[in-house]
């Protein structure tokens, strides 16, 4: 009998990444703010290696950038930037649904419903894990792994906006978490018109309401 292949455990440069991931999505570094790698190293209690390492995983996912004369800083999105990813969302997002519906399983919503009642009870910092889990468990069943995967850097790299986006007022919030436990519904109905029309009508929205306060402040 073969031998099963032994699974690797997380490379030292991987979890410095997703330490680091962490902090910058929960905003603990500013935008633009220069990430050095001594400074991070000593935080995260290692070598200089992995987190050089770390930083090229990073810019591969959008949230670093390599300033010349700066080295690693955390990314600042343009307006137009936070647009488009927004648009790249938008028809990502609503042909995983399209192709997940006829998949979808009573599992399936019974996981999505857990994860709008954990956004339900998340602090701001914790919303947009709980945000993703709720659209993945929708477009898993799509079967397409890598348009997911590229779905999840994009949500990722908005993560920060969207915080900004809910925290303009509770409205947002309760409108976000109502138009979630709609989908689902619509979802589990098979009502694919209206489910899709759901889905790309609130990511329009939240396009919208950030683009608006980002323009306002600045």
């Amino acid at each position: 009998m073969a031998k099963a292949p032994l699974v690797e455990r997380k490379s030292l440069a991987i979890q410095v990444a997703d330490a680091l991931r962490d902090l910058i999505l929960s905003g603990a570094y500013d935008l633009g703010e220069q990430l050095r790698q001594d400074e991070v190293a000593r935080k995260l209690g290692v070598s200089r290696i992995p987190v050089r390492e770390a930083f090229q995983q990073l810019e591969a996912e959008g949230l670093v950038v390599n300033v010349p004369y700066k080295g690693a800083v955390v990314s600042r999105l343009t307006l137009a930037e936070i647009e488009e990813y927004f648009d790249i969302r938008t028809s990502l997002e609503c042909e995983l649904l399209s192709r997940a519906l006829p998949h979808m399983t009573a599992d399936t919503f019974v996981r999505a419903r857990k994860a709008v009642e954990r956004m339900n009870a998340a602090s701001p910092a914790k919303w947009g894990d709980h945000n993703w889990q709720l659209h993945a468990e929708l477009y898993m069943p799509a079967n397409r792994p890598i348009t997911l995967e590229m779905v999840k850097k994009i949500h990722d790299n908005l993560d920060r906006y969207v915080r900004i986006q809910l925290s303009l007022s509770e409205e947002n919030r309760l409108r976000a978490n109502e138009e979630h436990s709609r989908l689902i519904a619509l979802c589990e109905q098979k009502r694919r018109g209206e489910a899709i029309g759901l889905l790309e009508d609130h990511i329009v929205e939240a396009k919208k309401d950030l683009l608006d306060h980002l323009k306002e402040s600045a």
